[in-house]
């Protein structure tokens, strides 16, 4: 029995000095990183933040606007028949360009010639008529009232004879203006109704471009102004000069639509595509620009951070004209001063930074 209790005594000691090692063990382990906190808090301090940089330069500033438009022909028209008949011959060909006055389709007009054939008779009969009347009512060998009645009926030949050629013109078909013609919805020997569509014709050569821009920005634009634009079938910008603008706001949209000229001498625009407008509104020649992101605002004035000595020191900003990528810095920066892009949220006065990338 004794023998047992001394077992258990020394079960229980081994036990215990076991616990008392074990926190030992701990515990100095706990001081250990204790000891290590204020060498990793230094550390940190000392820690140099990435950052991107650009430098201060005087340079032109244009602010611009960016408008949906579209290209339209300078003039378009669908030729269409005036008169019923038949197509009795067409003198174009479809896409081809044509001048003023060229004859593009004829309709069946047999029935019309005859029709002037036979009043130029009755009308060089009533023409010789007159004459002789009129030497007999010099003469008094006739009455006015006789004479008044031969003129009547001179006149009104004369009046059925433009009748007739105002009929004829509407079977002969003409270009109303320089163009391009599309493509033709007929062909000879089609019997046509008035109204009926026959080929369109475009003038290419200038085009119009028409653009709407918010009513703020009017002061801006007027007659002659220029705007740059792209289409997405070609490449590059083109020129264009405003020569119109709608007196009065759309209430709907509360924009002023505005339409510009563009020569196409070259005829690479094509009506119908969409346009990407860019308008010019206020310029500097020269002027210290900031990238946008590196602005940050704050109650009533904004500021900066400008890289010294290898720290991020704020400095207070005055701005003037804003664009979609730069700011106008009219105060508080100079040309030379390097101003830190990256990073602004982590930035603290006198926070050390280390310079990866210049802008």
């Amino acid at each position: 029995m004794k023998n047992r209790n001394n077992v258990v005594k020394l079960i229980s000691i081994t036990l215990i000095v076991i616990v008392l090692l074990g926190l030992m063990f701990y515990g100095g382990l706990f001081d250990r990183k204790k000891a290590d906190n204020p060498l990793r808090e230094q550390q940190r301090t000392t820690a140099e933040l990435p950052v991107k940089a650009m430098i201060m330069r005087l340079a032109p500033l244009t602010d611009k606007l960016i408008a949906g438009g579209s290209v339209m022909a300078d003039e378009q028209v669908m030729i269409a028949a005036e008169i019923a008949g038949r197509i009795e011959k067409i003198h174009f060909e479809e896409g081809k360009a044509v001048k003023e006055g060229d004859l593009l389709i004829t309709i069946n007009n047999a029935d019309l010639y005859a029709q002037i054939e036979k009043n130029r008779h009755q009308l060089d009969l009533a023409i010789q008529l007159e004459q002789r009347q009129q030497s007999l009512l010099d003469k008094q060998g006739i009455s006015q009232q006789t004479y008044d009645q031969v003129l009547t009926d001179l006149s009104t030949l004369q009046a059925e004879a433009a009748l007739l050629q105002a009929q004829l013109d509407k079977t002969l078909l003409k270009a109303p203006f320089d163009g391009q013609l599309g493509l033709r919805q007929v062909s000879e020997g089609s019997y046509v109704a008035p109204g009926m569509p026959l080929v369109s014709l475009a003038k290419l050569k200038p085009v119009k471009l028409e653009f709407s821009i918010p009513e703020r920005y009017t002061p801006f634009i007027s007659r002659g102004s220029r705007v740059m634009f792209s289409v997405e079938n070609q490449s590059g910008q083109f020129e264009a000069v405003i020569y119109a603008l709608e007196p009065l706001i759309d209430q709907q949209t509360r924009s002023l639509p505005v339409r510009a000229r563009y020569a196409n001498e070259k005829g690479r625009v094509m009506p119908g595509s969409y346009a990407r407008v860019i308008i010019p509104l206020q310029s500097r020649e020269e002027t210290m620009q900031l990238a946008a992101e590196a602005l940050i605002p704050e109650m009533g004035s904004s500021k900066v951070f400008v890289y010294k000595n290898g720290q991020a020191m704020p400095r207070l900003v005055t701005t003037g004209l804003r664009t979609e990528a730069a700011v106008e810095i009219t105060k508080g920066l100079n040309p030379g001063d390097t101003v830190l892009t990256s990073g602004l949220l982590q930035l603290r006065p006198g926070m050390k930074v280390q310079i990866t990338e210049m802008q």
